[in-house]
């Protein structure tokens, strides 16, 4: 190996001290192989990018670099054959350009997850302040995530105290005990809780301060952050039964993460959360949002969010920073719109008619390209040089002006429709976010309303039970194992078919197979009551319109085998008891001439009949 070679696989110790620009499509290459490549570098990498036809980007590149220091590289790539050799090596969605910028962190995640590394916009030098702080957010975030940010020996460091002023976004200011002015940075706190869940104004602080940054790094301060003694003091805050509040970290089809610490995070499954079998997981949570549970367990700790009142109180969430706000705090509800209909921005909007002359010019004639969409000047004889015509060359002359002139006012053309597209683009960003703030109180809401109708059922069982306490049923109804399910058979359809629907709705004639009452008590991880309810769907057909049941023939081995059918000419069907989990509870039962016959309970995987 050459020492070229060797001296370009040489992993640097710091990050380059200024900006980089990356020029070629070489270069651009060697960036996007060493910002994929593990091992080749030893610092998140921000990439700001100039749109064509700009000298000079939305952002401020020099900006991030003096608010990164040696945390992080900063590289400029404009728009044109040099993004785009740059895009072709990245994976899909990881790609930048257009004006845009991106910060890819050390760990690479972001790989496989295009979103664990944010593309920023830009469309204008109006956007400069925004999207400078947006990537300084992104760096400082990545840098503290890959634990760059370290406590590090530094003489000029003093540890200092003061008064928070105020959070504005991101930024805390904090009047030092000498009148001086500091400034807190969230990137510098606790990754993903905003700044304002950790202080408020009047708080007194103390961390360490840098002088030439102006910085006061309070992570030092900070409570709760050993995860053993986060989950100490979770225990021993919250008793069993408190309803308290917590931050909805992931969301998948079967469970819902939640903190009630940064380090305390809890796996909600599926059951504890709603009995609806339509409704999803990720219908009904966002990642960040802020939702009310119940302590079900201390030891483990469990979370039920599946009976919690609209009238509760949660507990107050623990504080992070001494004498700080609760981190965790219900979101003030969203001012309604008014019901008359606002105007729509006047910001431009692009045109696919011929466009018109800027006010105030003068009119000339104009031809319209054939396409309808660019004026273009009508031929015009132009003098010579000397104000006599040139002969020969005067048509070539015209021409060739005539031909300028088009092009600039293509130009023009297609400038005014870049800025009607990033007028627009700014507002529908405006408007997704307006959704997502209404799409996570709907969610609420309607969680709200579920847990109301579960409430109702709880109730109405409980009232049955006080009936069937009067009649002096205390206890089981029957001695015998099979009478005693048909008994809640028939109070589950009693119960759940209403009075106007039972004559179109009778239960159907039905067997118990040899095993299946066995089947019911040895099975775990699913009520008694869900397998009746089920049953009872199977006997007034309900379960073929209910889509969370997934109805259907069982065949011998599983997918592809042929369909079960036996001797008496009866099919073998199977019904979903739960979703989407390899021990999801299933229900066996055989079609014959009849009605029905149930053959066993068990779990997804096992396909005997």
């Amino acid at each position: 190996m050459s020492d070229q070679s060797t001296a370009r696989q040489t992993i640097a110790v710091a990050p380059p001290a200024d900006v980089r620009r990356i020029d070629t499509e070489s270069d651009a290459r060697d960036l996007a192989h060493r910002v994929l490549t593990p091992g080749r570098r030893r610092w998140p990498v921000v990439v700001l990018t100039i749109s064509a036809g700009q000298q000079e980007p939305f952002g401020d590149p020099h900006e991030v670099k003096d608010a990164v220091g040696d945390l992080a590289e900063v590289v400029l790539m404009p728009t044109s054959d040099v993004s785009w050799a740059f895009s072709r090596e990245m994976p899909p969605g990881t790609q930048v350009y257009g004006g845009a910028g991106r910060v890819y962190p050390l760990d690479h995640g972001w790989v496989a997850d295009p979103a664990r590394s944010r593309l920023r916009f830009a469309y204008s030098p109006q956007d400069r302040r925004r999207i400078t702080d947006q990537l300084i957010h992104d760096a400082l975030e990545a840098a503290l995530t890959a634990g760059l940010l370290e406590p590090r020996t530094n003489p000029r460091l003093q540890q200092r105290s003061g008064t928070v002023q105020g959070v504005i976004g991101s930024r805390a200011l904090v009047r030092l005990d000498d009148s001086s002015m500091a400034t807190v940075w969230e990137e510098l706190t606790v990754p993903g809780v905003a700044l304002e869940r950790l202080l408020g104004r009047g708080q007194r602080v103390t961390g360490v301060y840098d002088p030439v940054s102006r910085r006061l790094d309070l992570r030092e301060a900070l409570l709760l952050t050993d995860p053993s003694i986060a989950w100490a003091a979770v225990a021993e805050a919250y008793q069993i039964g408190d309803v308290v509040l917590a931050d909805v970290a992931q969301v998948s089809d079967d469970a819902v993460s939640l903190r009630l610490l940064p380090d305390v995070v809890v796996d909600v499954e599926r059951d504890a959360v709603t009995s609806n079998a339509n409704d999803t997981l990720r219908g009904l949570f966002t990642p960040g949002e802020i939702v009310t549970c119940r302590v079900a367990d201390n030891d483990p700790l469990r979370l039920r969010l599946d009976d919690v009142d609209d009238e509760e109180a949660p507990k107050s969430a623990p504080s992070l920073l001494p004498g700080g706000p609760p981190w965790l705090c219900l979101p003030e509800p969203e001012p309604q719109p008014s019901t008359t209909p606002a105007a729509r921005p006047t910001s431009p909007v692009p045109s696919l008619s011929p466009v018109p002359d800027p006010p105030r010019r003068r009119p000339t004639p104009l031809d319209v390209d054939p396409r309808g969409r660019i004026p273009l000047p009508r031929p015009v004889a132009l003098p010579s040089m000397d104000g006599a015509p040139s002969g020969a060359d005067e048509p070539a002359v015209i021409q060739l002006r005539n031909e300028l002139a088009a092009e600039r006012a293509t130009r023009e053309a297609l400038a005014r429709d870049l800025a009607g597209l990033r007028g627009r683009a700014a507002e529908l960003e405006d408007e997704l976010a307006h959704a997502n703030r209404v799409i996570e109180q709907l969610q609420t809401r309607y969680r709200g309303a579920d847990l109301a109708r579960q409430r109702a059922v709880k109730q109405l069982r409980s009232a049955q039970s006080r009936n069937e306490h009067a009649l002096g049923i205390d206890g089981p109804a029957f001695l015998d194992a099979e009478e005693q399910f048909r008994f809640e058979v028939y109070c589950e359809w009693v119960r759940r078919i209403p009075a106007a629907e039972k004559a179109s709705k009778p239960l159907a004639e039905y067997l118990l197979g040899s095993g299946f009452l066995e089947s019911v008590e040895q099975l775990e991880g699913i009520s008694r009551a869900k397998i009746v309810a089920v049953v009872v769907e199977v006997l007034t057909d309900q379960v073929q319109h209910l889509a969370g049941r997934d109805v259907h023939q069982l065949r011998a081995g599983g997918a592809g085998g042929p369909y079960l059918r036996r001797a008496d000419g009866a099919t073998c069907w199977r019904v979903a008891l739960q979703r989407d989990a390899p021990a999801a509870r299933r229900l066996h039962y055989w079609r014959i001439p009849d009605g029905y016959e149930f053959s066993r309970v068990t779990v997804h995987d096992d396909y005997r009949p």
